[in-house]
């Protein structure tokens, strides 16, 4: 019995050139950090800090792990810096919406599964700070959604594709892997949550849009020498509340 489904965000509820957006979001960012790091060498630190979020194994709450080695050998107080992209995402995050599509029948998919009683949970990769997390959910127009838990920088200790981090989804909702369903395009991020138990439902939207995934995703698989995990499902994402009623007989 499925109990909790699991949404990713990118490229699942939102549609976008993942390239392109990272990219105009770190040129946007770097004047904020002028002072502690030159041009070339800020674009650098954002994401190698971003990076380093992957080695993050529960010992600190990724925003501790990120502004650790964002601010390293700079002599920056972590707390202003922390300060300084919230003022970032509070007054500029949201111009990034022209860059995004909503998925088809993303809406009617969650407020169908709202309304049959399954706990939502919002499993974006937790890269970002519950503001931006709740802004890019509105880009989806889900505003309204009443999300039993969203991961973000703050409230995780692991990423994607680290099967803990779903592992700590569970203990937080208190719900058991096997009565979890995980939602994603992305076959090594999204649908490694196999690996715990959960049933995985892999979305098409972005494939048939001929959007890609950050090449990242395959390099975290190689370099880890993660094996690849088979979806339950396969589809897009208006066909998942037919895959909870099948689970669910």
């Amino acid at each position: 019995m499925i109990e909790a489904v699991l949404f990713d965000i990118d490229n699942t509820l939102i549609l976008f050139d993942e390239k392109t957006f990272i990219r105009e979001y770190i040129e946007k960012l770097v004047p904020r950090f002028a002072d502690i790091h030159p041009p070339e060498s800020c674009r650098e630190k954002i994401l190698a800090a971003t990076n380093a979020l992957m080695e993050n194994r529960g010992a600190a709450t990724n925003a501790h792990h990120y502004l650790t080695h964002f601010i390293k050998d700079t002599g920056a107080d972590k707390w202003d810096v922390w300060n300084r992209f919230e003022a970032f995402y509070a007054s500029e995050f949201d111009q990034f919406s022209r860059l995004v599509r909503v998925t088809h029948g993303a809406l009617q998919c969650l407020e169908s599964l709202r309304d049959e009683g399954l706990h939502l949970v919002a499993a974006s990769n937790p890269f970002w700070p519950l503001s931006v997390q709740k802004i890019r959910l509105g880009w989806a127009g889900l505003s309204h959604i009443p999300f039993r838990y969203i991961t973000h920088i703050e409230n995780s200790t692991y990423c994607k594709p680290q099967p803990n981090y779903y592992l700590e989804i569970c203990r937080q909702i208190e719900i058991h892997p096997c009565r979890c369903l995980m939602v994603g395009n992305d076959p090594v991020n999204d649908i490694i949550a196999g690996r715990t138990g959960m049933k995985t439902y892999l979305t098409t939207d972005a494939e048939s849009a001929g959007l890609s995934r950050l090449s990242v995703s395959e390099e975290i698989r190689e370099k880890s020498g993660l094996r690849l995990h088979d979806p339950d499902f396969t589809g897009p994402l208006s066909g998942v509340p037919d895959a909870v009623r099948q689970l669910n007989g």
